[in-house]
């Protein structure tokens, strides 16, 4: 899966101080906690009985959004004396029940359908379940229709079962550890296209408006990868080794097909290829629906997309990588998470994290070495700047949302997969992966699987690797410093790691290789660093004029290594690693008085041959912030590729008040080919409060453009430029029946702009109501950059209602937290508090709002609550359990 952070992101830890408002806040967070109640279980159940197959039939009311269903469910006792069973069910009215045909006792919980057996059964025997129910699901099933609004929408209902969300549209044993085959049976209006799991069966005539499609999946999945999509799609299918591939995309998308999905078959076969496992189900789907509340979920044979990543025909040629970061990281899933799935959501990593490694390794394959070691450079450099997620270990129970360490479980465990691969080497490595799959196809699996799996391949003992990488926190933090002694012609590496080494972080054992370059030389030396400080001498027949510690940056780390500016622009013009090239620029940009720092960069920066390495020497051109740098950062405003444009057009953002900037800009707003560029030129003359700005931004939001790239830019500027007269304009840009993909942006701006204006506070609070998911998010996210404490009610309704995707909850929490913390007299939050738009006025739906109120961290702060109170539920849970045991033993009554 790939997720979709709604309303903040990771932010560095403050200094906390108990201060009665921060008092107040954590209280605001603990009764939250128990009004909301923990969402996703850390461990896995123990079962009474193994769910075998699931039938169901759904049909659909559109007028109620509501869903009518008749599930029959064979299961297996597992414990003698079992005499009732129970199905995981919210908000589902049952209406019947039959055990073997016979009518059957049942009761309800809020979340549990308990049905008596009528006896005792034995280990083996087997039942089948009939429930009768229906539902107006707020979670699991998801209606996206047309209304007064937008008439034109076409009708879509589909279903998003992780982590825990099946039982809201289904009652079934609802987490990872059951198994069972499915079978699908939807009844639609005959118009509509439905997708569900495995093969297709049959698609019968049902009356005269209606069609029913029988699908089945033979092969077991969790139930959590059981999927629904229907509706008014249009479908392109091609044969790919005798199975379907589809495309299906909402009616009016179909001239999007091509660019977004043409890669698709050549994924399956290098995949298949690499992997020496043939991809192991009857079809492949890729649907793509709109509101769709992840960026991508990987159902069993049949994928499900947000339109977002649909891709223009008029974008294609500005569009980098187009949708194969997003279509080859869900393909990876139907090996790692369908094929192999994860026993728990504590290794979930192995679901997510061998996704992002795949997703690498296409990247890899389709563009380049260069594009993949530099995305993973970037990836690295995200993941160390997070400190919330540093100190946990990838494998950990200690969570609310299955989600809450996503950047360890995605990023960090997609890096570790990289550095194995590079330490066991390619053919070790992959054959460990296919021994893995193979021994544990079609089952559960916790990372000591994946573990054995490798040994027995490679005959290599991993213990360390995994205990110091996924086991434990963190990752090393080197100090370098290099010293050469001409007596005895060596250059000496002193080599510190400096990371606190507390709780699960430690020291860490990595081998590392270490490039020494002389005027008449150049030579790699293999190191293994394991100490907290030791001095590494190498052979130099002359004083080096570069050395690369971890040469290509094969190890997940940070490294401050101070190196002479010459040093520096030697190995930005003549390293040969990309990443070691980018590393030269991002250290150059520390050299702000050195003329010749500033000249490498310029040159770097249009001459070099792979353009992230240009795009870092911009950045860097862009802190120095010179008149020098004026001109070399203009100078790349004539690169050939769009996607280095954008970033050299945001540079320019920290020249302020300069004409020569202005009009360069205006011109770009005007005459750049590429869309991206447009916008961004457009954003960045908000940020800078250009004369003419607000002129701008006003005649732009009558532009069309593909994706209404120039209206989301013109919409999300008016938050940059700070200018409350473009407040009317924003609240009916903002409003019902205004385009979908326009109103995030506004809303967004809206939560900037007039922050005393209760009218303004008042909109944004109605738009938690609507249905359309993306308003709802953007209005989270604007209500928590304003500070009113006049929302929390809003958002307090939306907490305890449960109906958030995942991931979601503990920002929305934090959000909450923060606006008690302002009503306590912490302070209120003002305009400009939660940071700026992206520049081209791309919805950001992880736009942060805030997170440092009166010198305290609160994400920081709710995050350590929600993880004392997670310890301290596990805690209690066990002490019920001793307790319970004492008083069997002891004959005592039960309370």
């Amino acid at each position: 899966m790939v997720t979709r952070n709604a309303f903040g992101a990771d932010v560095r830890v403050s200094r906390i101080n108990l201060r009665p408002g921060i008092i107040c806040a954590i209280a605001a967070v603990m009764l939250l906690l128990c009004a909301v109640g923990r969402a996703d279980e850390p461990f896995a159940r123990n079962r009474d009985y193994d769910l075998q197959h699931v039938k169901t039939a759904l049909k659909f009311d559109i007028a109620t959004r509501g869903v009518t269903g008749d599930t029959t469910q064979t299961l297996a006792i597992l414990r003698d004396g079992t005499n009732h069973v129970e199905f995981d069910s919210i908000a589902l009215t049952i209406s019947a029940v039959t055990v073997n045909g016979k009518a059957a006792k049942f009761t309800t919980t809020d979340a549990k359908l308990i049905v008596e057996l009528g006896r005792d059964a034995k280990i083996g025997e087997k039942f089948d379940v009939d429930i009768r129910y229906t539902g107006n699901p707020k979670k699991g099933l998801y209606f996206v229709l047309p209304d007064k609004n937008y008439p034109d929408r076409p009708k879509e209902v589909w279903t998003q079962g992780e982590s825990e969300d099946t039982r809201y549209y289904i009652p079934i044993y609802d987490y990872p550890n059951a198994r069972p085959t499915s079978e699908m049976i939807v009844t639609a209006p005959k118009e509509w296209i439905v997708i569900s799991n495995g093969k297709l069966v049959s698609v019968t005539n049902s009356g005269a408006e209606n069609k029913t499609w029988d699908w089945r999946q033979d092969k077991p999945l969790s139930t959590y990868l059981i999927s629904v999509v229907a509706g008014e799609f249009h479908e392109t299918k091609v044969m790919w080794h005798g199975i379907p591939v589809t495309y299906n995309v909402p009616r009016g998308d179909e001239n999007k097909i091509a660019t977004t999905f043409t890669d698709t078959p050549q994924m399956l076969q290098y995949f298949s290829d690499r992997l020496g496992v043939l991809y192991p189900w009857d079809k492949y789907a890729q649907t793509s629906v709109d509101d769709f509340v992840e960026g991508g979920m990987e159902n069993t044979s049949a994928t499900t997309l947000t339109t977002d990543g649909l891709i223009d025909p008029r974008l294609a040629a500005e569009t980098h990588e187009a949708s194969d970061s997003l279509n080859s990281h869900e393909l990876a899933h139907q090996w790692f998470g369908d094929l192999v799935t994860c026993k728990d959501w504590a290794d979930l990593w192995l679901n997510e994290g061998f996704a992002t490694f795949m997703q690498m390794l296409w990247e890899e394959h389709s563009a380049g070495v260069d594009e993949s070691k530099y995305s993973n450079w970037n990836t690295q450099r995200g993941w160390m700047s997070q400190p919330r997620i540093y100190t946990e270990p990838v494998v950990t129970r200690n969570f609310g949302d299955a989600l809450e360490y996503a950047g360890n479980i995605y990023d960090k465990a997609g890096l570790i997969l990289e550095m194995l691969r590079s330490q066991l080497g390619d053919d070790a490595f992959f054959g460990a992966l296919h021994h893995y799959l193979d021994v544990n196809r079609n089952k559960n699996v916790v990372t000591a699987d994946l573990v054995k799996a490798i040994e027995e391949y490679t005959n290599t003992n991993v213990d360390r690797f995994f205990n110091q990488w996924i086991y434990g926190a963190g990752a090393p933090k080197f100090r370098i410093r290099a010293i050469y002694d001409a007596a005895s012609h060596q250059e000496k590496l002193t080599v510190e790691q400096t990371q606190k080494v507390e709780g699960h972080v430690g020291l860490f054992e990595v081998p590392v290789e270490v490039e020494i370059t002389t005027a008449t030389e150049k030579k790699s030396y293999w190191i293994k660093v394991t100490k907290a400080e030791e001095t590494f001498p190498f052979p130099a027949d002359s004083a080096p004029l570069m050395v690369l510690f971890d040469k290509g940056n094969k190890v997940l780390k940070s490294a401050d290594f101070e190196k002479p500016v010459a040093e520096s622009i030697f190995q930005l013009e003549h390293a040969d690693a990309v990443t070691d090239r980018a590393d030269a620029a991002v250290a150059l940009g520390g050299f702000a008085k050195d003329d010749s720092a500033v000249q490498a960069l310029g040159r770097a920066a249009t001459r070099d041959a792979f353009w992230g390495v240009r795009v870092q020497a911009v950045q860097s051109l862009g802190r120095i912030n010179s008149d020098a740098t004026k001109k070399l950062i203009l100078a790349a405003l004539d690169d050939k590729e769009p996607w280095v444009r954008v970033p050299v057009v945001r540079q320019l953002a920290r020249i302020p008040n300069d004409p020569e900037i202005i009009a360069r800009l205006s011109a770009l707003y005007k005459n750049d080919p590429a869309f991206g560029v447009r916008g961004a030129a457009l954003g960045v003359l908000a940020q800078m409060k250009a004369p003419d700005a607000y002129d701008m931004l006003t005649a732009a939001l009558s532009s069309d453009s593909p994706n209404d790239i120039l209206r989301r830019a013109a919409l999300s500027g008016f938050g940059a430029l700070g200018d409350d007269r473009a407040v009317p304009m924003l609240m009916e840009w903002s409003s019902l029946g205004k385009p979908l993909d326009s109103r995030p942006a506004a809303i967004q701006s809206l939560g900037r702009l007039d922050t005393k204006n209760a009218a303004v506070e008042n909109r944004l609070i109605q738009y938690l109501g609507e249905t359309y998911d993306s308003v709802r998010r953007s209005a989270i996210g604007a209500l928590g950059q304003r500070g009113d404490p006049a929302a929390i009610p809003a958002l307090e309704a939306i907490l305890k209602s449960n109906e958030l995707a995942l991931g979601s909850s503990p920002q929305l929490t934090a959000t909450i937290a923060r606006l008690k913390n302002v009503g306590a007299g912490g302070g209120r939050g003002g305009r400009g508090s939660g940071g700026l738009p992206a520049a081209d006025g791309a919805p950001t739906a992880s736009t942060p709002s805030g997170g440092v109120v009166g010198g305290v961290d609160l994400n920081a702060l709710v995050t350590q609550l929600l993880d004392r109170v997670t310890r301290l539920d596990q805690h209690i849970s066990e002490l019920n359990n001793q307790v319970k045991k004492l008083e069997d033993k002891m004959g005592a009554p039960k309370q």
